[in-house]
């Protein structure tokens, strides 16, 4: 083992809130939950920090609401893959 003077800082969680009815941080979450569910997103493909916009679409649907659109996103094609895998290596 080494030798050595180590000092550690202690570790400090975020603090854990409750969500109770009517707390503030529930509220927070519904605000947010009904601004997200009632717009709609596009959703390009981000290859090598660039937006991609293919053309060829689907729709996003939350699971709990199949019927619900929450917008569309892009499908990648070969080329797409092709580009993404050879960013990351």
């Amino acid at each position: 083992m080494g030798k050595g003077f180590y000092k550690v800082p202690i570790a400090v969680n975020e603090p854990v809130k409750s969500y109770a009815p009517g707390s503030p941080e529930r509220d927070e979450v519904l605000r947010t939950y009904k601004s997200m569910y009632n717009s709609t997103v596009e959703v390009p493909l981000y290859i090598n920090g660039k937006e991609i916009r293919t053309g060829n679409t689907a729709t996003m649907s939350p699971p709990h609401d199949h019927k619900h659109s929450l917008g569309t996103y892009h499908k990648a094609e070969k080329k797409h893959i092709e580009d993404a895998i050879a960013t990351a290596t």
